[in-house]
């Protein structure tokens, strides 16, 4: 449905004097700068930012994870989630190809292999997601996790083997380490539990009285209304006291991240990294021109799909998920194969530290456009 101009100025009004949308974007610039500030009084010790992103990447964003799973089971957000799981597998292999051509005029084969590479797979997890937490809840949150399973699929097995090249030595523990990567991280194991025990949701008779379910309102129940049962995995019921605690831990995402990526830029020399013109170019497509292409691919796949008669492709969670995991720097672990392999390491650290740079304005950017498609009312609400 395409909404008139009156509703249209109405629903943008509405986005865009969101308090949660402009309180996100003041925290991110806040913290950010007070993380840059603290790094150059050398409040903290050297390299002070990994301890931060160890406790974010192995405790905060699992937790996380666990509890945005806890939220009623419905068959328009499993469809949505089986949505986003394809749609990883599909647009990854998609932006590699659009990186080639943007890098063509590099001479270098593995040069340009290196920077195609780059170009496709950015930090999503650690800067994409408490934004999409914090600002567009529970349902963007998720469909970030499934997009990150086809991530962490291919940055551990395709993107590994790229890179390595001549270093990288074939054989079964090679996979195995990359199988264990992609099925042991915290993060996956959050989310495959989480998403588990919502799914389980839907099993015959668990919203109905039984020996394995209980009254939402169990603490205080009320004979106001009907009761509303809940399997007694639903932990944020059965055990809500365990729930604050991971609650908490998972609040801590947002402010450790900022502060990570300012004390990052603190420590780097953007100086130096500003003197390497293909890393401002790369900085300009990782975070301006990838996140475009995706929109545009989104578009696409839902116009063709209401050309179909199904008009529920592709939802609002989905852009709002899928435009931000690729609006954000270079991933980390793609840079530290580089450094491993000795390939391209000078190329790889400044294209990282101006994509950070650049990723805060753009931050701002893409969360306004998204208010505009969210006012436009062209994809659907799940």
């Amino acid at each position: 449905m395409i909404l008139d101009d009156v509703t249209l100025n109405i629903s943008l009004k509405g986005v865009l004097s969101s308090p949660s949308l402009w309180g996100a974007v003041l925290t991110c610039l806040a913290v950010v700068f007070l993380g840059y500030f603290l790094a150059h009084k050398h409040f903290f010790p050297a390299h002070a930012d990994s301890i931060f992103i160890k406790l974010v990447l192995y405790i905060a964003l699992p937790c996380l994870a666990l509890t945005s799973f806890l939220v009623d089971f419905s068959t328009d957000s499993l469809v949505d989630f089986a949505v986003n799981l394809i749609l990883g597998f599909v647009l990854y292999p998609l932006l590699i190809l659009f990186g080639y051509g943007f890098f063509a005029f590099l001479k270098d084969p593995a040069r340009r292999k290196i920077m195609a590479l780059l170009f496709a797979f950015g930090s999503g997890t650690f800067f994409a997601q408490p934004l999409l937490n914090m600002v567009y809840g529970p349902l963007a949150y998720n469909d970030s996790n499934m997009l990150n399973i086809s991530f962490r699929v291919f940055l551990y097995s395709y993107v590994y083997v790229e890179i390595m090249g001549d270093k990288f030595v074939p054989g079964a523990n090679s996979w195995k380490r990359a199988l264990k990567k992609i099925l042991l991280n915290p993060i996956l194991i959050a989310t495959f539990a989480g998403l588990l025990l919502w799914a389980l949701q839907a099993i015959p008779g668990s919203n109905q009285e039984a020996w394995w379910t209980l009254r939402k309102d169990w603490l205080s129940p009320t004979t106001s209304a009907a009761p509303v049962y809940v399997p007694f995995w639903r932990i944020d019921i059965s055990l809500p006291w365990l729930t604050v605690v991971i609650k908490v831990l998972g609040g801590l995402t947002t402010p450790l991240i900022y502060l990570a990526i300012g004390l990052t830029l603190g420590e780097k020399s953007i100086k130096e990294a500003a003197k390497d013109k293909l890393a401002w170019y790369y900085a300009f497509l990782r975070i301006f021109v990838g996140p475009g292409i995706v929109l545009g691919l989104l578009y696409a796949f839902e116009a063709i799909a209401k050309a179909c008669s199904y008009p529920m492709l592709i939802s609002l969670a989905t852009v709002q998920s899928t435009l931000l995991m690729w609006a954000v720097p270079t991933a980390t672990v793609a840079v530290a194969y580089c450094l491993e392999a000795d390939k391209e390491k000078a190329l790889a650290s400044d294209a990282s530290v101006l994509a950070t740079l650049v990723y805060i304005p753009g931050e701002i950017i893409w969360v306004l456009i998204l208010a505009l498609i969210e006012a436009s009312g062209f994809f659907y609400v799940a």
